[in-house]
């Protein structure tokens, strides 16, 4: 049981580190938005290339492309429901495209690296890549349309430093790329600090919303419901039909249980969307994470 705790303590502990430091006036949210701009453009790719070109071969690729495929479908189901879910609620304009984007789009990098690198070691890492690359597909394809303006699908949005950095990955590990130590080692380390920061910006975040005593709104808990509930569903239905081995089945539905991604709350300020829904349906589905999954993953 403490094996299965080590993890989320861990990043308990960052996010704690990162309320502290907001408090303390060590960060503020423009700070927050900045160092989010510089994970998601320049260390989460390089995370998702050393992590890609680490430990994908040809075996872990042909066991792994259900998690490609799963994240690219599972994007589509959740998008069709929150679609409709939305007009449900009568949301429309940037309030619409800020819930479609916390119910599709989900943390399938932050915390699940560091989750299954302690419970199951660093070459399972790679199924949670193969995952993002499903996901990232339908992401960047659709999901970023509901921050901006113009056709809502687009290919030319996969030309990003995310995909790129997943794609160039791929091709080098398989292809047997060999890549100079030095540059490698500098690679290791910019990626390294991707996880750290994203739990510190969360741990803002946290702190943020309480003294705003901003209370939840209705969409939020429609949110988790999504991300949280339908969303691992998706994973039960597909383990019940595809024969995997017990780790994978138990790192599928990690990845199907994920909360909505953390840069969400800092990107829709920079769209001017809802940042307040987003802000809300980021930090109160993570904290319901850390009690969910433990207990998902004591189960299995």
């Amino acid at each position: 049981m403490l094996r299965v705790l080590e993890p989320f303590l861990m990043l308990i502990l960052l996010m704690a580190l990162g309320g502290y430091l907001y408090r303390t006036k060590f960060l503020d949210l423009d700070f927050c938005r900045r160092l989010s701009s510089l994970v998601v453009r320049i260390t989460l790719p390089t995370l998702l290339f050393v992590s890609m070109y680490n430990n994908i071969d040809l075996p872990a690729l042909q066991q792994g492309w259900i998690f490609t495929a799963v994240g690219l479908g599972t994007s589509v189901i959740l998008a069709v429901t929150a679609h409709y879910s939305a007009r449900f609620f009568g949301l429309q304009g940037m309030t619409f495209g800020t819930y479609q984007i916390l119910c599709t789009n989900g943390n399938n990098i932050f915390l699940p690296v560091p989750i299954i690198s302690v419970l199951f070691g660093t070459p399972y890492v790679v199924y949670a890549v193969l995952f993002e690359l499903g996901a990232g597909l339908f992401y960047w394809t659709y999901g970023v349309s509901n921050f901006r303006s113009g056709t809502k699908f687009n290919v030319k949005r996969l030309l990003n430093a995310n995909m790129l950095g997943l794609l160039l990955g791929l091709a080098s590990g398989l292809l047997g790329v060999s890549i100079p130590s030095p540059l490698y080692g500098a690679m290791e380390i910019i990626g390294n600090i991707t996880v750290g920061s994203a739990m510190l910006i969360i741990g803002a975040l946290v702190v943020h919303l309480f003294e705003e005593g901003l209370k939840p709104r209705r969409e939020v808990w429609s949110v988790v419901l999504h991300r949280l509930l339908l969303s691992p569903l998706v994973g039960v239905i597909v383990l019940g039909l595809v024969q995997l081995p017990a780790e994978l089945k138990t790192i599928l539905l990690v990845m199907l249980s994920m909360p909505p991604l953390v840069t969400t709350a800092l990107v829709a300020a920079s769209y001017n969307a809802d940042e307040e829904l987003a802000a809300m349906g980021v930090v109160i589905p993570t904290i319901l994470s850390f009690v969910l999954l433990p207990i998902v993953l004591l189960l299995f």
